[in-house]
């Protein structure tokens, strides 16, 4: 198993207990996984990191200056860090409900040896991205015996996954200041150009199947389920109705079929 990891949390101290529950799922599925999950540091979360001796790094950020920093809360996070550093990008609006073991090891322990200009790799789905956006989109590219798609864009950046620091750093730096709510991320990232050694694959199936945690601010409905069987659902949050999944458990019959699409960006 590889050395310890750096996990990076985009999170706040009112959603830390999503951010608890997103790391009480990776414990619970990948019990020798290598993250030290770093999150700002705050009182909500040094209550986190009491509960999770030596697996928590506290750092400090801006996200308590205001609403919408998420520049300065990433870039805080990925101090210290050098740009070829590998990092496992895991924002607390995504907790895993499936991972097919043997690929998450083997893809941990692979990262470490890829080429300079392999800087992403994620073990979701890559199916169902169009063929014909940005730069090298829809190559493959073999690691650890396993066929992954390029892609050329940040298209599902923000599903968990292993990451060089200088990604997210590039990412980052491109968005304002304050940006007005979570969901503009999404524009920007969009209109951010992907530079040409900041390579980006995704497997070619399915090895890990993501639950959502929130819907337009209230908990999703397999979210306070999950919570309630773990730590219970925490005081202040609404719950929606909806259900989001990302991603589908792969079953024999599909194997043969088709490729299964992933559920959702």
């Amino acid at each position: 198993m590889t050395s310890r990891m750096p996990a990076i949390v985009l999170s706040c101290q009112r959603y830390a207990p999503l951010a608890e529950h997103m790391i009480d799922a990776y414990d619970a599925l990948w019990p020798d996984h290598p993250f030290v999950f770093r999150l700002p540091d705050g009182q909500a979360m040094r209550s986190v990191a009491v509960r999770h001796p030596g697996e928590i790094e506290l750092l400090p950020t801006a996200e308590g200056e205001g609403r919408g920093r998420f520049r300065a809360a990433v870039l805080g996070l990925l101090e210290g860090l050098a740009d070829d550093q590998w990092v496992y990008w895991c924002i607390d609006d995504k907790y895993p409900i499936w991972i097919d073991l043997d690929v998450a090891r083997r893809v941990a322990d692979a990262v470490l040896e890829q080429p300079a200009d392999v800087a992403g790799v994620a073990i979701t789905s890559g199916h169902g991205l169009p063929r014909n956006r940005g730069r090298g989109h829809g190559t493959s590219h073999r690691i650890a015996g396993l066929r992954f798609r390029a892609v050329g864009d940040y298209k599902r950046i923000w599903l968990h996954q292993f990451l060089r620091a200088k990604v997210l750093r590039r990412l980052f730096e491109t968005f304002p200041e304050v940006v007005g709510s979570a969901k503009d991320m999404d524009a920007l990232h969009a209109k951010a150009i992907l530079p040409a050694d900041h390579r980006r694959f995704m497997l070619d199936r399915t090895a890990v199947v993501f639950g959502e945690s929130t819907h337009r601010g209230q908990l999703t409905a397999n979210c306070a389920e999950s919570l309630r069987r773990r730590r219970g659902v925490p005081e202040g949050f609404e719950i929606s109705p909806k259900r989001l999944v990302i991603g589908r458990r792969p079953c024999w019959w599909r194997r043969i079929v088709a490729p299964w699409p992933l559920a959702g960006e």
